[in-house]
């Protein structure tokens, strides 16, 4: 049995569909890129440079280093309903946690969060990491699980893959307990009928 002619076959169908698939010209750039290789790394980020930003995200998290600070961009931001419900800014995203580089770096200096962070799950696209991580810390030991989405862009100066903005929410309650907090349940009410 030869497989040639059935490989031949199906790449024809593929090209044939995948040709009938407009996308608009700058995605049909970034796919070209990532599938073969045109146009470098400055397009879209390799697995090499997710992985490195998802470690600095982490080591930034639980153990700051102002070293970690050349991974993030000069126009950085920071948006957690998380940490603003703690913080008592608005919950709707119209304001960031962090607004600039600055006051992210000025946090972390003062307060670091420390957090024992365990990645169970990460995955990338061109310009995005998603990490999903626990930690277990604290006061009440209990295990709080989050999500962060890292906007990511190619810093051609430096030459390198940075954090452009951050998208962070965890399970606040568990949060709370570990930092020493409490917090009441609203009563019940009796089951619907």
């Amino acid at each position: 049995m030869h497989l040639l002619p059935s490989l031949s076959v199906l790449v024809t169908a593929f090209m044939a569909l995948t040709s009938a698939v407009a996308l608009p010209q700058s995605e049909s750039d970034l796919v070209e890129s990532r599938i073969y290789g045109g146009g470098g790394s400055d397009k879209c980020l390799r697995e090499e440079d997710a992985n490195v930003l998802r470690d600095a995200y982490v080591r930034m998290i639980s153990a700051w280093n102002p070293v970690d600070a050349k991974y993030l961009t000069d126009d950085f931001k920071d948006t957690s309903a998380s940490i603003n419900i703690l913080i008592g800014k608005p919950l709707d995203g119209s304001v960031p946690t962090f607004a600039s580089k600055q006051e992210f770096l000025d946090h972390m200096t003062v307060a670091p969060d420390n957090l024992p962070l365990r990645v169970t799950f990460s995955t990338f696209n061109c310009n995005y990491i998603t990490i999903i991580w626990t930690a277990t810390f604290g006061v009440a030991q209990k295990p709080v699980r989050g999500i962060a989405v890292a906007g990511a862009t190619y810093n051609k100066q430096k030459r390198m893959w940075q954090i452009k903005s951050l998208d962070v929410e965890w399970n606040s309650m568990a949060y709370l307990l570990d930092i020493g907090g409490s917090y009441t349940l609203p009563a019940q009410g009796p089951p619907p009928s």
